[in-house]
């Protein structure tokens, strides 16, 4: 019989809430909030709703476990956009394509969870929480831009939720017409309005 270290039950215990988590998604997009049942979650991977509670306390619980993940990984990425070193117009551009393409392929999932979920109060959320740290990406190659000589100053905190508004706007354009609408044209008017002259 083998004997289970500390760090391997925390590995197995780590992919089991990956696995609930990445089928939640799956029926999110796939089915909706309907399709979104620990009952769906459980048989989609052959094991019993007892289970699942072993991991999560509930449906709630998954759920906010699921957007903390998308969003951490999300963050991940505009990261590595923000510091590939380019000028800051091309990566604030290039984040906003990324932005838009991740809602747009996860759509069903995005409307389910704003139809369905109400807005978070706890600042420790991890909706807020992910908001804050893509708002500190963004002012961050934004102020590189000043700093560089690329942009002239401006209100940086009044930029940054300008750029979020656009792009969150131009996803739900996206979700309406149902098909990916590239963000570039708006973005590249925003810029230009911050270049210096």
């Amino acid at each position: 019989m083998p004997r289970y270290t500390q760090k391997m039950r925390e590995m197995m215990t780590e992919s089991i809430r990956n696995d609930v988590c990445s089928t939640g998604i799956d029926l999110l997009c796939e089915g909706g909030w309907e399709a979104f049942t620990t009952e769906n979650i459980a048989r989609r991977l052959n094991v019993s709703r007892g289970v699942l509670y072993n991991y999560f306390r509930d449906k709630n619980d998954i759920l906010y476990a699921i957007a903390r993940s998308s969003i951490s990984d999300l963050c991940d990425k505009l990261e590595e956009i923000a510091a590939n070193g380019r000028s800051s117009s091309d990566r604030m551009i290039e984040m906003a394509q990324f932005f838009v393409q991740t809602f747009h392929k996860k759509r069903k999932y995005h409307r389910a969870i704003m139809e369905n979920v109400p807005p978070p109060k706890d600042s420790s959320h991890p909706v807020i929480v992910g908001d804050k740290r893509q708002s500190a990406i963004f002012e961050g190659v934004l102020r590189e831009g000043i700093e560089r000589g690329e942009f002239r100053e401006f209100d940086l905190q009044a930029a940054v939720i300008l750029f979020s508004g656009a792009i969150h706007h131009i996803c739900m354009l996206s979700d309406f017409q149902d098909q990916f609408i590239d963000p570039a044209p708006v973005i590249q008017l925003f810029l230009r309005s911050l270049q210096k002259q």
